[in-house]
């Protein structure tokens, strides 16, 4: 074991920094390549195949060669095999609930916090094949406006939408049965302006809202009501939007999570194929445009953090750190709050949006109950160790860090963020995006020409 002295000047570096920015952030992922999707480069030399060149002999050294190829990929394989059971091991560990005497002071006594628990309670119950997002969407927002809100206004803005949708859909003379023709419809409608011919009913796009787009100033600037209040949102309000319309027209669509961000996912109608939506842009992606963020490590998509579209468990889990985030905004970190990302955790384990939220927790209450034992970085070597369950939370603490770091997470400072956004911007009106549109366009399957 490492000198106490040593460990507790990582803890003092963290604790002092400003506490983890968490990610706003079908069991179908994408296939990453294998050897046998890279292509055939045995002819790149302009060597003809036949077959009497395979029957050349090998010199002793080529046979060397290739045996010491082969063992060394073997042990590549073996170490690979070895760190996922060590990082899988290190998220179990941060899954199960860690036990402790001390806690951060509650806010269970405030005003609105019962709102909150029984939205936890509500989310909950959807767990056993009950969830509907517009559902959870609506509970979380109005447990932080302290059930104020009116559900069936709510639902009449989704319903009528999606009649508005459909219509639409049917006067373009798309395929109702085409799940591209779902999303392709559902795309336009957040980045076109459309009109029904028969009443002249006219929608605009839905923009990107550059102020306050993180929701430090006003939580509620996240929330899918103020987006249609507004007609304007951010990364985090705008997939959540078109996936409640998704839901409401039966269209196969999911969230994914890249760096700060979540975007859209969605599978052609063979289901061999994913296509991807950016909202904050109006614009269709790859996964190489994601990847270009320079903030995906090769273990973050291994784990599923990024580039995976969320199934329903993993999107309730995703709901239930919104919940968590929310209730942190409002009135702070306590017990309430890890038991929330307990719950998400439980939900879907790789969740870096519930890791981060935990170490947050595991920061503060390190930092709560130092300062209560008066244990400062001058003495820490000697009064640390007379309290073991204080050591034993410290040791929590760093763990939960370490994991975090195995599961390939890396922090993207938001100015990075914003110049990869401008970026995805610029793409808008290029070729490859007119290119990509087309192609989606054939996919259709129109009842009637356009």
């Amino acid at each position: 074991m490492k000198p106490l002295t040593n460990v507790l000047h990582v803890l003092f570096l963290l604790i002092q920094v400003v506490s983890v920015q968490a990610q706003q952030l079908p069991d179908i992922m994408p296939k990453l390549p294998t050897v046998g999707t890279l292509g055939d480069y045995t002819n790149q030399y302009g060597q003809a195949n036949n077959i009497s060149s395979a029957l050349v002999p090998m010199s002793q050294n080529q046979q060397n060669a290739m045996l010491r190829a082969e063992a060394d990929q073997h042990i590549a394989q073996a170490q690979q095999a070895e760190q996922k059971r060590r990082v899988d091991a290190l998220i179990n560990e941060a899954v199960a609930h860690f036990s402790t005497p001390y806690s951060l002071p509650s806010y269970a006594n405030e005003k609105g916090t019962s709102q909150y628990r029984d939205a936890f309670d509500q989310l909950k119950t959807m767990k056993n094949g009950l969830f509907s997002l517009k559902k959870a969407v609506f509970i979380v927002e109005n447990a932080f406006n302290e059930n104020q809100n009116d559900y069936e206004s709510f639902d009449k803005v989704i319903r009528e939408t999606g009649v508005f949708i459909k219509k639409k859909m049917q006067e373009f003379g798309y395929d109702p049965k085409s799940n591209v023709a779902k999303n392709l419809i559902l795309f336009r409608f957040f980045s076109d302006t459309l009109q029904i011919s028969s009443n002249g009913r006219k929608h605009l796009p839905l923009n990107y809202d550059f102020d306050d787009h993180k929701g430090q100033k006003d939580w509620s600037k996240m929330f899918v009501t103020k987006l249609l209040e507004a007609g304007s949102g951010q990364c985090h309000s705008l997939p959540l939007l078109y996936l409640i319309l998704a839901e409401e027209i039966g269209a196969e669509a999911y969230l994914s999570n890249a760096p700060n961000h979540t975007y859209i996912k969605f599978p052609d109608d063979n289901k061999r194929k994913w296509h991807n939506i950016e909202l904050t842009s109006h614009i269709l992606t790859t996964n190489a445009h994601i990847l270009q963020t320079g903030y995906i490590k090769a273990e973050a998509i291994q784990h599923k953090l990024y580039l995976h579209p969320l199934n329903e468990k993993e999107l309730l889990a995703h709901m239930h750190t919104d919940l968590a985030m929310g209730y942190e905004q409002k009135y702070g970190n306590d017990h309430f709050m890890d038991e929330v990302t307990q719950q998400a955790l439980e939900l879907h384990p790789t969740s870096i949006t519930a890791h981060l939220n935990r170490a947050n927790y595991y920061n503060e209450m390190v930092q709560h109950v130092f300062e209560q034992l008066g244990i400062t970085r001058e003495n820490a070597g000697t009064e640390l160790p007379k309290y073991p369950s204080a050591l034993k939370l410290f040791q929590t603490m760093v763990k939960q860090h370490k994991t975090i770091d195995a599961m390939g997470y890396k922090k993207m400072p938001d100015e990075k963020y914003q110049a990869w956004l401008s970026k995805m911007q610029e793409q808008k009106d290029n070729q490859e995006q007119q290119q990509m549109k087309q192609q989606l366009q054939k996919l259709t399957n129109p009842l009637t020409k356009l």
